[in-house]
């Protein structure tokens, strides 16, 4: 009996029960962010069940909707339509040079606008210069209603910056019709700092539940003030290879370099991890060296096995964590601990950021990396030396607060 040659992605799979069951996998160079014509991929790896010749089907069905997505046959927008003008903005340097965390909300917000129901038609099918201020202020009353005050706010932003753009480019004329809606975006409650003794229950807990790599994510975050996406090093696009913390660029009770992640272009950050020498202390080290500035910190890299690349590693994949996979350790830690709902990973830099000012710290540039245009190539020397009185006060603040606690 001749073998059936299945269709391209096409995959069978042995069953425990002894059946066979088919899948369609979309291939790695069509998994999101690709784009063709400024578009994703419109189909996604599905299971076809047991039946062969209904798989084969659908499977077929599968294969033409993404040779169409390829070649642009399906779904390549009107020219001079909203959804063009979307795909336009989509290509332009502006969306590029944004972060994918940016990059990604904005498409799905453009996603959502054109895909709003109007009577004859989708709102992305109509003329882009044919929008006015009446239809923006129908769409923001639709989408609130629909999606919520704040999602109606944000999509009536991202449409006001992609004709920003369509008007400097001459594709629409001025006036903006998202332009001056009397919009009031109300920002959402900020961050809440998490203090010292949850950072240090988290830890516990992380070490306990065979996740070192968390409680080190942790301390990067706490100690040195790190953003969440730096910390885990997440790889949306190809640059982001180099992001993160990595082991050469660790020298234990010495130096840490750090790789900005966010500021394009920033030079390496120098972090001392020890403070200035203590003549009058009765630890010889401390004399000659100076103290260790981030303690709980080293302690926690020590206990990972010393490699190559990247700190923060996934126990159960030995890669990187994807961003899905931080936040359902981070939340499964959390309540293992008891913590709070509004403990957060973010909270762990704002905790910092507020010890720091707690200790009389309120110049925490050179320790969190933010920077401004005033500052030059020389400024690594001079945030040296701030990080090094930086530590120096936080360790002072801790250990008189530990003081504090121990009185009767």
């Amino acid at each position: 009996m001749a073998r059936i040659r299945l269709p391209r992605y096409l995959r069978s799979k042995r069953l425990r029960d002894g059946a066979t069951a088919y899948f369609w996998e979309r291939p790695t160079w069509a998994k999101p962010p690709a784009e063709r014509y400024g578009r994703r991929c419109p189909v996604d790896s599905e299971a076809l069940g047991q039946d062969l010749a209904a798989a084969i089907g659908k499977a077929d069905l599968l294969n033409t909707a993404l040779d169409e997505w390829r070649t642009g046959v399906q779904g390549k927008p009107a020219e001079g339509t909203v959804e063009a003008l979307f795909a336009w903005y989509r290509a332009h340097d502006r969306f590029k040079e944004a972060s994918w965390r940016t990059r990604r909300d904005y498409r799905a917000y453009m996603e959502i606008v054109a895909g709003v129901q109007l009577k004859t038609t989708l709102f992305g099918q109509r003329r882009a210069v044919e929008v006015t201020a009446a239809h923006a202020d129908a769409m923001y009353r639709y989408l609130m209603k629909e999606r919520g005050k704040r999602a109606g706010a944000y999509a009536m932003q991202v449409c006001r910056r992609v004709w920003n753009e369509a008007i400097r480019a001459k594709k629409v004329k001025d006036p903006n019709p998202f332009s001056r809606m009397g919009i009031k975006m109300t920002a959402k409650k900020g961050n809440r700092a998490n203090t010292r003794a949850e950072y240090d229950l988290f830890r516990a807990t992380a070490r306990a539940e065979g996740f070192q790599s968390m409680a080190t994510a942790a301390a990067i975050s706490f100690e040195l003030l790190r953003r969440v996406t730096d910390v885990f090093g997440y790889i949306m696009d190809p640059s982001d290879e180099e992001r993160g913390f990595f082991w050469e660029d660790y020298t234990p009770g010495e130096m840490f370099v750090m790789r900005q992640g966010k500021i394009a272009d920033a030079p390496p950050q120098y972090i001392p991890l020890r403070g200035d020498p203590d003549p009058e202390s009765d630890d010889p080290e401390i004399r000659e060296r100076g103290p260790l500035l981030y303690p709980e910190l080293e302690a926690e890299l020590a206990r990972l096995p010393r490699g190559t690349g990247h700190i923060v590693i996934n126990e159960l994949t030995g890669k990187r964590y994807t961003e899905r996979e931080a936040i359902w350790r981070w939340q499964a830690i959390r309540e293992k601990a008891g913590l709070p709902k509004g403990f957060t990973m973010t909270g762990f830099r704002h905790g910092g950021a507020t010890e720091l000012g707690d200790a009389g710290v309120y110049d925490i540039r050179p320790v969190s990396g933010h920077r401004t245009l005033q500052q030059t190539a020389t400024y690594n020397k001079a945030t040296q030396e701030k990080a090094r009185k930086a530590g120096t006060a936080r360790q002072r603040h801790v250990a008189e607060r530990a003081r504090a606690e121990k009185k009767p």
